[in-house]
């Protein structure tokens, strides 16, 4: 019996064990499952806390690549809108620059047209108008303005031109020569201003020059003598008549109220041709000036009666110019031409300072 009890009481006490255990065990279990239940509510909050992180990233991501769009669109669209600003700047500048090169080839082309219509006239001129009117065309050509028009038109005018001056310019410089040895100068300054006109060869010209010189020069026009009878001096420093030329330039200087050239001209015939039969006269011009310079004639002398004796010669006293320096076709030109006018003009005005044209 007692056997038995202990065998009971063992088996309780090891059941008791086994609920004690067991109790431990549950005890355990529930503290386990707490702090599973702690430790998912924490992961649970992670969770929301990490979801509530992600959408605040997500939303800024999208709010900043919103941004970053909208900012490059607008930079885009800037960019684009400032292209197209100066895109259009440029065609407006090109079409301004196309807008006034089209007026300038309208401008060209109706100069050109006028150019070649004057061209036109001016040939037409030349070949259709009878006699020594033809000459009027070679006037007209030298007033052309030629730059416009074609290497063949220009050449077309210039050869017509060339052939209307050997044509007829050298007879009417012979007809200006004619009409100089008799004492004609109003038929010279028509007729030798014309042959002038025309552009002749430099000795031609020379020669010229210096008959439309004195022409002048005796018509009391002395501002138009000035030009011609300096040119003669200034480039045909070998004539035999040069003396003769100077001091006629020498008076039209006084006549034109230019006593330093006058003075100049003066001492330089002097200088230069001290045995020269016109000398003295060329002494009486100098001292004339000088009176005029300081003011008047000394003494109250009358200017005119002071300049009398020292007037230029007339033509009739001076050598033209050697015919050497006008080379002429020995059928136009006169034997005569080389030769002193025989006819005599009236004596140059005594008055030390009339009227240039009067």
């Amino acid at each position: 019996m007692s056997q038995e009890k202990n065998e009971v009481e063992k088996e309780l006490g090891e059941i008791r064990k086994e609920v004690i255990e067991s109790r431990n065990l549950v005890i355990k279990t529930d503290n386990l499952l707490k702090n599973l239940h702690a430790e998912m509510k924490m992961v649970g909050k992670r969770q929301e806390d990490f979801q509530k992180r992600q959408w605040i990233s997500s939303a800024a991501a999208y709010v900043a690549f919103a941004i970053v769009a909208v900012g490059g669109g607008l930079m885009i669209s800037t960019a684009r809108t400032a292209g197209a600003g100066a895109e259009k700047e440029r065609l407006e500048k090109q079409v301004g620059e196309l807008t006034q090169q089209v007026e300038k080839q309208k401008v060209d082309a109706q100069a050109l047209a006028a150019a070649q219509r004057s061209a036109s006239d001016v040939y037409r001129n030349m070949t259709t108008l009878p006699g020594d009117e033809r000459l009027r065309g070679v006037e007209q050509l030298r007033k052309l303005d030629t730059g416009k028009l074609s290497a063949l038109e220009q050449m077309a005018l210039t050869d017509k031109a060339d052939q209307l001056r050997r044509e007829i310019g050298q007879a009417t410089f012979e007809r200006g020569k004619a009409a100089f040895r008799k004492n004609d100068m109003p038929a010279v300054v028509t007729d030798l201003g014309r042959f002038i006109a025309m552009n002749p060869d430099p000795p031609d010209l020379l020669e010229a020059s210096f008959f439309l010189g004195i022409a002048y020069n005796q018509l009391r026009k002395h501002e138009q003598a000035v030009p011609l009878l300096a040119r003669f001096v200034t480039e045909d420093k070998k004539s035999k008549s040069r003396d003769y030329a100077m001091l006629l330039l020498a008076q039209s200087y006084q006549e034109t109220n230019q006593y330093d050239k006058a003075a100049q001209v003066a001492r330089d015939g002097l200088s230069q041709y001290p045995n020269s039969e016109f000398a003295p006269q060329l002494k009486g011009r100098l001292s004339t000036v000088k009176r005029l310079q300081s003011g008047g004639a000394a003494d109250g002398a009358d200017p005119a009666a002071v300049t009398a004796g020292t007037a230029a010669p007339t033509p009739g006293t001076a050598p033209a110019p050697a015919a050497a320096k006008s080379p002429a076709p020995a059928a136009t030109q006169p034997a005569a031409a080389a030769q002193p006018p025989a006819a005599k003009p009236a004596a140059p005005p005594a008055a030390p300072a009339p009227k240039p044209n009067g």
